[in-house]
């Protein structure tokens, strides 16, 4: 195990997902009757820039906030204080989760398998336990390694698929002025991809444009721990889960074969 974390979620990145990374009502609305239905407080992890987590502040909530990104932590501190708010917010990896209070309920949505690797992701769901009270609930929001793929992406996981990767970089990239005028341009690669570890890595290429000059350039690497439901279901179990069920995302029906994004609901 390296002590390297693999994400890009820092600088111009933690900027463009605090500008454009924005909640959809619906997902509020879920995690917030979620809450409801398990209790407070509640813990959000991986809250990013506060996406979820200050949302669900202004409904009262009692929600504190963990990141792995300085950065992103440092503008959810301020997103939450814009509106009123002063929760406890921490900087630190799930695998090393180390916190004062017992929740009721913890969620995610998009965070196991970032950055690191099985053995972490193994510790993570295991310190997230221990971090429930006996009648607590995780709400584990998860993409299965074919979310969103057409034949050509899920084709990668055959051998003759992943000649020429790196992929080459666009010319181009998702381009957006904020708020006080300057631009951020993305530019995003798959760099590896490995069927075996059930892992892949990707690049990004951040730019800051300014009065139609580039005025700062950063890059990052993101590599994420792929989990199809069997794998992901035992490690839950190992963890100390016992009661485990598996939803339809965001529409509380059990899941089916059709369904490529689910909410595990994972009970001590």
């Amino acid at each position: 195990m390296t002590d390297e974390q693999v994400t890009w979620h820092h600088g111009l990145i933690a900027r463009w997902w605090a500008e454009f990374n924005l909640p959809e009502d619906h997902e509020v609305d879920y995690f917030a009757e979620a809450i409801g239905r398990y209790g407070e407080p509640a813990l959000d992890l991986g809250c990013g820039t506060g996406r979820l987590l200050v949302p669900l502040l202004t409904r009262g909530l009692d929600v504190d906030g963990v990141d792995v990104s300085a950065d992103m932590v440092a503008y959810a501190r301020a997103a939450a204080t814009a509106a009123g708010h002063a929760p406890a917010l921490a900087v630190q990896a799930l695998h090393e989760l180390d916190l004062p209070r017992r929740y009721r309920t913890v969620f995610a949505c998009g965070v196991l398998g970032i950055g690191g690797d099985r053995a972490r992701d193994r510790e993570a769901l295991r310190r997230i336990h221990d971090h429930l009270e006996i009648d607590g609930a995780l709400v584990l929001w998860h993409e299965f390694p074919y979310a969103g793929l057409d034949e050509r992406g899920w084709a990668r996981w055959l051998p003759a698929q992943r000649t020429g990767l790196p992929r080459p970089w666009p010319e181009a990239g998702d381009r957006r002025r904020t708020r006080d005028g300057d631009e951020i341009e993305l530019r995003t690669r798959l760099a590896e991809h490995d069927p075996i570890l059930s892992r892949h890595t990707y690049e990004i290429q951040a730019r800051q444009w300014r009065d139609g000059a580039v005025v700062a350039t950063e890059a990052y690497a993101l590599r994420e721990n792929l989990y199809f439901a069997p794998e992901l279901l035992l490690l839950l179990q190992l963890a100390g889960f016992g009661d485990v069920r598996m939803e339809a995302a965001y529409e509380g029906r059990p899941a089916t074969p059709a369904d490529d994004t689910v909410i595990v609901i994972a009970r001590p």
